[in-house]
């Protein structure tokens, strides 16, 4: 046990190696790391953390894992609201990839789908139009009508 290494210490980019096992999808490695008191509110370089790469990687069972392991609503709504670089929150990486499973899951947990990014656009804008991301965004944010 290297009593200098810390769980947290950034590898690359700034990601933990919480957030890469988040991007990759490895949910034993995430459930690992979390036990030992890994930081669910690190930020890579970009300003994102691992729920932002589990979003991004289309991974609902290490997203839920993530969100069950806030263990706390301050730190849930804190973790849903975090924005990257780009003024993304997890539920545009989520709307962005078209996971209509997270985008759920992040909308019934308390993700705002009407937050704009530094370009201006809500999660609902980046989704392709016709995919089940859209649809669930749109129906969220009350933009049913929006083309």
């Amino acid at each position: 046990d290297d009593s200098n290494c810390s769980i947290d210490e950034p590898v690359e980019d700034g990601d933990t190696v919480l957030h890469l096992a988040c991007l990759y999808g490895h949910l034993t490695c995430v459930q690992f790391l979390l036990e030992r008191g890994a930081n669910l509110e690190a930020k890579d370089e970009d300003g994102g953390i691992p729920l932002h790469d589990a979003c991004a990687g289309g991974h609902p069972d290490i997203v839920r894992e993530l969100i069950d392991h806030a263990n706390d609503p301050m730190r849930l709504k804190r973790m849903l609201e975090t924005s990257d670089g780009d003024g993304d929150t997890p539920l545009h990486h989520a709307a962005r990839g078209e996971y209509g499973d997270i985008v759920s899951l992040l909308l019934a947990h308390g993700a705002s789908p009407t937050t704009t990014n530094t370009d201006g656009k809500t999660p609902a804008e980046l989704a392709e139009p016709g995919t089940d991301a859209r649809r669930i965004l749109e129906m969220a944010s009350g933009a049913s009508s929006v083309h």
